[in-house]
């Protein structure tokens, strides 16, 4: 085996394929064994190391679940046990940390990260991180380690001066001198401030020998940076080769992207550098084309032969008949790199001089940065990204590990070096580099800011960016010294047919394709061709554009389009023409959202999903009810479907609440949409009845209202006789799909009052191939879902993954996040009770990232549920009562549904049982009853009844836990196979009673109706 603890934990077999060892605490045991191999570890070792001060009561049967789980994951032989604990049977050569203790030069190999990574803070993992970080570093010391290992361990070991010392080393040996400087200077303040001291005497040195390091290691007149460069080793490298192996490579990419900066490191990065050198040429101040040759000449320290020769010029053949000609012959026989830096205002001329260049000398390469390409043969172009940004909710250990975070950290520190880094504060400055695009001129000026405000200052203030953003370094180009200047030049540069349509696209939130770009920016075609225009500003760096052939902006350049597009007055045209672009589109779109189309659907609606809730959030603060209603009305059913229900719900309610005239058609449908996404999305259950109310006074040929009337129905009474009647004709309602969602309507609500599973199934299947013939996925992902609870609920459970498996494929391809979490829960139960823990371990914890990012208090509430409930079967109560707290707190004062509050305190009232507290539990149980009754859901009252069960034994009534037992299974229509240990409950239960007693308590709770439930609900005597 090879078990590697070096970083993450991995596990491979004999023949290199992974195991993959799921559930933290599964991995925690591992580890535990792998650290003594070949030896006995004790039980009590191995639960103080898994469970710390907190063990479960049954710790050692605990333990031992987890052993067997293990066992399972592993090769035959290799875990054993043993009467004083457990033993891994492999050889240390098989553990990466073992190895590396003998092999300790195959660092780089072994380590892939934090030693122990998944002990976390465990204590007993410290004392083994230390011994092996000491030797790590040990051998770092002793030998020649590369800059990112360095970097690396310089941050883990701040204060380890050899480390700083081969950092600073190396860092000058790539012509990196500032960055070396730079390292020091970090390592003396971290010294002063938090030791009170000052480096060793030879680092000193080390620091003054770099201050006096004369040469640069390139010739050319390359400046020296002042700050060091972050967040790009890789590409400079790349970079390098690139410009080594081409003869012209142009930089391209918006203003302030690190054009300029990247070309100089890349320049010094050269190996072997050019013979003659690496010449920088500004062309920033040059206002005429023909100036272009002239600041080549000076660069290179060189004149014009025509204007008298200049002190070390080699004459190279005769001389041309143009000044462009003599410096060709003067070149000709150099081996050089040269950098054209900021060619976009005299492109023209950079590419003709650069061509002519090229031409003239067979061993000179040019360097050029532009926000459009030269455009001439055998250019390489690179285009220069904005830094890598971290996700919006990136904790601050994972947010440093992005450049344009670091980038503000470093430039920060040199305006306010006692800057905070708490959570909140690193939350701020990922929310700065987000909101400027991760654009390292950008990011400069708002860390420069931070002289006088906090990241939270600057964040909230970005809105007004071009503002805020005008404090640049005063030897900078004025373009560099505000971020409006910046944009004001690449501006500059455009003709008015380029401007117009810059300005007019800024409207788009979420980007355009060429079709609505040319209808509404330019409907009447005045501009030219909209797809010339649109290819000059990609080619300008003032757009970008996908595979897919969206075109987008930077968030600074939209911004500035938008303050464009105001000065010339047409942003309530364009508003309007957007608006109306987008209104036609998913009216369009969306009776296809129920046919075998719908994928289609879905995913032109998904793309254009910023432009559409940009268009309706901006009729609902214009005050447009008829258009924001009809937005609404359109939107609705792709809310539901694509999981944005609870974002819909809100629009929903801020469209519906306006003022204003509206078609009644219009508005009745826009309620009726409103009213189902509001279940998961909304918590005012007024407004949903004034919604499904205000639906039904719509008597049109649409069949959604007939839908809206069968749920409304459910929704106000439950399922009456006069609702299940309404729901069974919806059934055979003539439109197809209605129907089929009939189908399916009716066979939940015969589970609902319970005891009609098979009825049930055979209403799900209809569903199921009403929809099949449709082709339309949603229908058949629930459809399946619904079917698998029932055979599942019969003890079907192979037959029940299979559709909770083809479910979630379907709910996937619909990109349905709401609605998957309570089907992963549901697989991952099933997958627990077949022995497949790892898989079990997998889906669940996929199920509570899935219910996060949906947002939906009833999703996440359950499966908070899901891993309290297993965690109380395991008998690990403490996490029990931790995970059913933190699942009533996530409720809090959300609106989740009767369902959920029933299951949450009725495994509450369980627990309490357990802890011996019989009032407390009788009052969770009653609350639970009520919250059950509330529900009508018979599967739901069955499981209040089975909790009641079990504690009605634990609490010494095995009389009452029998009839308990006896109603559940009638309330439901028979035994849950889904819950085994309700079976063993009511069989300790009966077997505490004499034949006579039990068949009374079992003929008392084998009566019981779902109406006739209350008779049972009494508290525990």
């Amino acid at each position: 085996m090879d078990i590697r603890l070096l970083g993450p934990l991995e596990v491979r077999d004999r023949e290199g394929r992974t195991i993959d060892i799921g559930g933290a605490r599964l991995r925690l045991l591992l580890i535990l064994l792998a650290l003594e191999p070949g030896k006995v570890v004790t039980a009590g070792r191995l639960i103080d190391g898994i469970w710390g001060d907190q063990p479960p009561a049954g710790a050692g049967n605990a333990l031992q679940s987890l052993v067997s789980r293990l066992r399972r994951l592993l090769p035959d032989g290799v875990l054993h046990a043993r009467p004083a604990g457990y033993l891994l049977d492999v050889d240390p050569d098989d553990v990466d940390c073992f190895r590396f203790e003998r092999q300790p030069q195959a660092a780089g190999e072994l380590w892939r990260g934090t030693a122990l990574a998944d002990a976390g803070d465990a204590p007993w993992a410290t004392s083994w991180r230390v011994r092996f970080d000491e030797l790590r570093l040990t051998v770092a010391e002793a030998g020649t380690p590369d800059i990112p290992e360095l970097e690396a361990l310089a941050a883990a070991h701040p204060h380890r001066e050899r480390i700083a010392g081969l950092l600073m080393r190396a860092l000058h040996q790539q012509g990196r001198t500032p960055e070396a400087l730079m390292v020091f200077e970090r390592y003396r303040r971290r010294l002063a401030d938090e030791l009170g001291t000052d480096p060793a005497p030879s680092l000193a040195r080390l620091h003054l020998e770099l201050l006096r390091a004369g040469e640069p290691a390139v010739q050319g007149n390359l400046r020296t940076p002042l700050t060091s460069f972050v967040g790009r080793d890789v590409e400079v490298r790349n970079l390098a080769r690139t410009v080594a192996s081409n003869r012209l490579v142009t930089l391209v990419g918006p203003g302030g992207a690190g054009k300029t900066r990247l070309s100089l490191e890349a320049g010094r990065a050269l190996a072997p550098a050019p013979p003659d050198g690496v010449w920088l040429v500004e062309l920033a101040p040059v206002t005429a084309p023909a100036d272009v040759v002239q600041a080549v000449w000076a660069a290179l320290g060189m004149r014009d032969p025509a204007g008298g020769a200049a002190p070390g010029l080699l004459a190279a053949g005769r001389d041309g008949s143009d000044s462009t000609g003599r410096l060709c012959n003067a070149l000709a026989l150099r081996r050089l790199t040269i950098v054209l830096d900021n060619c976009e205002h005299v492109v023209a001329a950079a590419a003709e001089l650069a061509d002519r260049l090229l031409g003239a000398g067979p061993d000179l390469h040019v360097l050029a940065t532009s926000r459009e390409p030269l455009g001439i043969t055998g250019e390489v172009l690179h285009p220069v990204e904005p830094l890598p940004l971290p996700p919006a909710d990136a904790d601050p250990a994972s947010a440093r590990d992005f450049a344009s975070v670091l980038l503000f950290l470093d430039r920060a520190a040199l305006v306010r070096p006692e800057l905070a880094t708490d959570r909140d504060s690193v939350a701020a400055m990922v929310r700065i580099c987000r909101a400027l695009d991760g654009m390292p001129l950008a990011i400069e000026l708002a860390a420069a800011r931070c002289r006088t405000l906090a990241p939270a200052q600057i964040a909230d203030r970005l809105d007004d960016r071009f503002r805020l953003l005008t404090r640049g370094s005063r030897t900078a180009l004025p373009r560099h010294q505000t971020l409006r200047a910046t944009v004001d030049w690449s501006w500059d540069l455009l003709d008015a047919a380029e401007r117009a349509m810059l300005r007019r696209l800024a409207v788009f939130p979420g980007g355009a394709t060429l079709e609505s770009a040319a209808a509404v920016c330019d409907p009447g075609g005045e501009l030219g061709d909209p797809l010339e225009l649109l290819t000059t500003l990609v080619d300008k760096s003032l757009l970008l554009v996908d595979d897919a052939g969206r075109y987008r902006m930077l968030e600074t350049i939209r911004a500035y389009g938008l303050e464009r597009l105001d000065e010339q007055g047409e942003t309530a045209a364009l508003r309007a023409r957007h608006g109306a672009w987008f209104l036609d589109l998913i009216e369009r779109l969306e009776g296809r959202l129920r046919t075998r189309d719908q994928l289609a659907a879905l995913a032109a609606i998904s793309a254009e999903h910023d432009n559409v809730h940009g268009a309706l959030r901006r009729a609902i603060a214009d005050g447009d009810a008829a258009t924001a209603t009809r937005f609404v009305a359109g939107v609705g059913w792709y809310w539901w479907l694509g999981g944005h229900r609870v974002e819909g719900a809100a629009l929903a309610a801020a469209a519906l609440m306006l003022p204003g005239e509206v078609d009644p058609d219009v508005r009745a449908l826009a309620c009726g949409v409103a009213a189902v996404n509001g279940f998961d999305g909304l918590g005012d259950t007024t407004m949903l009845n004034d919604w499904f109310r205000e639906a039904l006074t719509y008597r049109g040929p649409n069949s959604m209202f007939r839908l809206f009337e069968a749920v409304a129905g459910l929704f106000r009474d439950g399922p009456t006789p006069e609702v299940m009647a309404r729901i069974e004709r919806l059934a055979d309602d003539p439109e197809p799909w209605t129907a089929s969602l009939g189908h399916l309507l009716h066979g939940h609500t015969l589970l609902n009052v319970g005891g009609r599973f098979g009825e049930a199934a055979g209403e799900f299947r209809a569903s199921l191939d009403g929809f099949r013939a449709l082709g339309e996925r949603w229908g058949m992902a629930f459809a399946l879902a619904a079917l698998a609870e029932v055979i599942a609920r019969d003890g079907r459970h192979e037959e029940a993954i299979g559709h909770f498996e083809e479910a979630l494929r379907y709910l996937r391809e619909l990109g349905a996040t709401e609605d998957r979490p309570v089907t992963e829960v549901r697989l991952a139960q099933l997958y627990g009770l077949l022995g497949r823990f790892d898989k079990a371990e997998e889906t669940l914890a996929e199920a509570r990232r899935t219910a996060q990012r949906s947002g939906v208090p009833d999703s996440i509430a359950f499966v908070e549920y899901a891993f309290a409930h297993r965690a109380l079967r395991l008998g690990d109560l403490d996490q029990a009562r931790a995970r059913f707290a933190h699942a009533l707190a996530l409720v809090g004062d959300h609106r989740v549904s009767p369902q959920m509050m029933a299951m949450l305190t009725s495994g509450r009232a369980l627990l309490l049982a357990l802890d011996g507290d019989r009032p407390a539990a009788g009052a969770a149980l009653r609350e639970a009853f009520a919250h059950a009754r509330a529900s009508f859901d018979a599967p739901v009252v069955g499981t209040v009844l089975d909790d009641a069960a079990e504690i009605a034994l634990l609490l010494g009534d095995p009389a009452r836990a029998v009839t308990l037992a006896a109603g559940a299974d009638a309330v439901r229509g028979g035994p849950d196979r889904t819950r085994p240990w309700t079976a063993a409950v009511a069989a300790r239960a009966g077997a505490a009673l004499g034949d006579a007693d039990r068949a009374a308590a079992t003929s008392l709770g084998a009566a019981t109706t779902i109406d006739t439930v209350d008779r049972l609900l009494a508290a525990p005597q």
